[in-house]
């Protein structure tokens, strides 16, 4: 699994790199995105939620940047999120404290997809950096 992800991730990052986004832009939304995509699968959030909301933004990307800003600032104070209709708790730690999403195109977003069908129970969150580093 670790290979695949990283492989995903490292085209993703390519990509957004080669559209003039500056390295450290790129980690911080890839962690987050990440960190999103463990949440959902140890049930932090509900299951499937954020895979689901990544397969409807597919159909319209130009919602991406309004919808992960908006599950991401409740995900930092905590609140009710509309889109997957649930209140969700704060997450601490300061990982959501500063939300700059990406806007993505289609393609883009299928490449998260990938990475979020993933089974992210098992991953320790300590290999994230390494997932990154092997991206970056």
């Amino acid at each position: 699994m670790t290979r695949a992800i990283s492989n995903t991730l490292a085209a993703l990052a390519r990509s957004l790199e080669a559209q003039g986004y500056a390295v450290p832009r790129v980690a911080g939304f890839l962690m987050q995105c990440l960190f999103t995509m463990f949440a959902e699968d140890v049930e932090l959030l509900p299951r499937e939620s954020f895979t689901q909301l990544l397969e409807r933004l597919r159909e319209q990307p130009v919602h991406f940047v309004d919808a992960v800003t908006a599950l991401w600032r409740n995900m930092n104070a905590g609140g009710y999120d509309a889109r997957l209709m649930i209140k969700l708790k704060r997450f601490n730690g300061g990982l959501f404290s500063h939300i700059d999403p990406i806007p993505l195109t289609a393609a883009q977003i299928e490449w998260l997809l990938d990475a979020a069908r993933q089974d992210w129970r098992f991953v320790e969150p300590a290999i994230f950096g390494t997932l990154l580093e092997r991206a970056l």
